[in-house]
């Protein structure tokens, strides 16, 4: 059953003004996960790699109800890939405990880019 959905639409020229106003390294601290700490470094096109995060973690948020705000903030939503390359989240420890007690099992996302924008949909589930 569904628990919550979320959308976001993420403005690529945005995040750009961020990295170019704050450092990129700076916007990526503040924004990344600890497992996408690790991966931007090597991303392709780093500012669309930080843009997509962005919309996910803002997609999730709505998905699950509460905006940004602990534990559900940016550094505890992360955003892997399956075998097949399809994007999914991957929460931190007090994000995961917090899911639990309220019930939510999977969160499901589909991001899609074109041009400027980006934009991301987030359906969480409750737990069977």
């Amino acid at each position: 059953m569904i628990y919550g959905i979320g959308t976001d639409l993420v403005k690529i020229d945005r995040i750009a003004r961020m990295c170019k106003t704050y450092g990129a390294n700076a916007v990526a601290e503040k924004m990344l996960s600890r497992i996408e700490a690790l991966e931007w470094p090597s991303a392709n096109q780093p500012i669309k790699f930080l843009a997509k995060r962005f919309a996910a973690k803002e997609a999730f948020a709505k998905a699950v109800h509460t905006g940004l705000r602990s534990p559900v903030t940016l550094r505890n939503i992360g955003i892997g890939h399956n075998e097949l390359g399809r994007p999914e989240f991957i929460v931190e420890t007090p994000l995961a405990q917090w899911l639990s007690q309220k019930n939510i099992g999977r969160i499901h996302l589909s991001l899609s880019d074109e041009d400027n924008h980006i934009v991301a949909f987030a359906v969480a589930e409750y737990i069977k």
